[in-house]
């Protein structure tokens, strides 16, 4: 069978000898599988946002974290890395975001380049710090970070190794999370109402928005990155009613396309918006599509967890956000 999944759009596995410098290797969440790089690095077919009133602008981040590996089997090098990683959010209230839940593993695949061995390491002292662009030209020096994270409970890091069809699993892989901040959101930022089951549900051939702070692949490792969006049409349901498929490509026989339009690496958590009746609806996050072999981010299959699905998991954390994994 055919695997899915470009590091779930949030995350990027390396050679552990290429990228360490710095602190900002990222690695992904799919445990005891090294994923590669894939050819393009950022909201693909689309533009960057300059214009500071669009819905785009004032309603997604960019979120950077870290953490530190630990697991006694590890070898010395990978054991207490310090890595990094960035994925993309939507904002919710002023003080509280939305995001994938892959982007806060417990558990990851690291490859040892001496040995190119594959293992198994545990996260520990996960932090994570969001940003929110203030000027289209620029990005912030610092952001706002984390008091708490709520990952869906029923979300694994290792789904992929647990379900007959990782193209159109027919379990929910519940790949949502959210953000409680300490301070509140900048001036310019507003919350996204989430596209509720009183409005128009989402039909073949409806505009889709897709947003996200994937690092272009011109950019520099350290450099920050820029926000861009691109529109594509949705297409159809998962089997698991949870998740959604958008974009031209074809789900079944995934490849290259002519002009590919999606999510990729970085802009896992990024959100998915739709218009109903002139106001703008957050209908999804991107989490995850293709691998290299099957054309990477230039397949233009991109699955986005639906959020309408989770309004009532939703509703109910944000009163009662009981369950936290930064410490």
């Amino acid at each position: 069978m055919t695997r899915w999944l470009f590091t779930r759009i949030g995350m990027i596995a390396v050679s552990l000898c290429v990228e360490l410098s710095g602190s900002v290797a990222a690695a992904s969440a799919i445990s005891g599988t090294q994923i590669e790089r894939a050819p393009e690095n950022g909201i693909v077919g689309g533009n960057a946002v300059v214009n500071t009133q669009s819905f785009e602008y004032k309603h997604t981040a960019r979120l950077l974290i870290a953490a530190v590996t630990e697991g006694a089997d590890l070898p010395p090098p990978l054991r207490g890395l310090k890595i990094s990683w960035r994925c993309s959010a939507a904002i919710l209230s002023t003080t509280v975001l939305v995001s994938a839940a892959h982007c806060f593993p417990k558990i990851i695949g690291l490859k040892d380049s001496a040995s190119n061995q594959i293992y198994r390491a545990r996260l520990k002292d996960l932090k994570l710090e969001a940003f929110f662009k203030t000027d289209p030209r620029k990005d912030q020096i610092s952001g706002i970070f984390a008091k708490k994270v709520v990952v869906h409970e029923g979300f694994r890091d290792d789904w992929v190794n647990h379900t007959p069809d990782v193209w159109n699993p027919p379990e929910p892989v519940n790949d949502v999370a959210l953000i409680q901040l300490q301070s509140t959101i900048p001036n310019d930022k507003s919350p996204v109402e989430l596209l509720s089951r009183n409005d128009k549900p989402l039909n073949a051939g409806d505009s889709l928005v897709m947003a996200g702070y994937g690092r272009d692949l011109g950019d520099e490792q350290i450099s920050l990155p820029r926000l861009r969006s691109v529109t594509v049409p949705f297409r159809e349901s998962l089997r698991n009613r949870t998740e959604f498929f958008a974009g031209q490509g074809d789900i079944l026989r995934a490849g290259r396309v002519e002009r590919p339009a999606g999510g990729c690496l970085g802009d896992s958590g990024g959100p998915v918006f739709i218009e109903r009746g002139g106001l703008v609806r957050l209908a999804g996050l991107i989490v995850r599509g293709p691998d290299d072999a099957n054309g990477g981010c230039a397949a233009a299959v991109t699955i986005s967890t639906s959020l309408t699905s989770f309004s009532d998991w939703i509703s109910a954390r944000l009163k009662d956000p009981s369950t936290s994994i930064i410490e």
